[in-house]
């Protein structure tokens, strides 16, 4: 093999474990970055709607759902979430996206930390499917935990946009890698 053809050979190499290189590691900081910004934006809607008087005072009332669900939906809807659960210390639903599940249990097994009086952001398997959820105390006016809110966002979705950036990715490294073994050829050919 000529030394022309090896170079070339091994600058494309580089060329190409530096992108590929380059590309996941770009990837993951995206997806760490958006699940991030989801998990955020998730906790402080929860957090919004645990301090809404009318939220607070329907825990008063003899039928908390009636008066809960259609707020927690109107939120729900106009933040693009895909739920917004609130539930009282016994992890009792008063509001849900299906309102078959509104009175059944809250699902996901995190509300512990919550009840505590901590607010989290979390990654679990909810009654809707696989989700990233931030979650927040509701307190009463004694200070003392009476609910939990949770809000939450599909984790398909989130993986959907990370797709749709991945292919950006992957042209650009194409194009990148084109370029560089044109170039490489043109001073391979201009060596000679």
């Amino acid at each position: 093999m000529r030394f022309h053809s090896k170079l070339m050979l091994i600058i494309c190499s580089l060329l190409f474990g530096v992108i590929v290189i380059l590309g996941a590691t770009f990837e993951h900081m995206l997806a760490e970055a958006l699940e991030k910004e989801i998990g955020t934006r998730a906790l402080h809607t929860a957090k919004t709607v645990a301090e809404m008087k009318e939220i607070k005072q329907a825990f008063y009332t003899d039928a908390p759902a009636k008066i809960i669900n259609p707020i927690a939906e109107k939120i729900r809807a106009s933040t693009n979430a895909a739920f917004i659960t609130v539930g009282n210390l016994q992890g009792i639903r008063y509001s849900h996206p299906d309102p078959d599940e509104i009175g059944k249990q809250m699902v996901g097994g995190d509300n512990e930390a919550v009840f505590a009086g901590n607010s989290i952001i979390s990654e679990t398997v909810g009654s809707l499917g696989p989700g990233l959820r931030g979650k927040t105390p509701i307190y009463n006016d004694a200070g003392q935990v009476m609910g939990v809110v949770s809000v939450g966002f599909f984790l398909e979705d989130i993986y959907k946009t990370i797709e749709s950036y991945r292919d950006r990715i992957v042209v650009v490294g194409i194009v990148t890698l084109l370029l560089g073994v044109a170039c490489t050829m043109l001073l391979a050919c201009s060596a000679s």
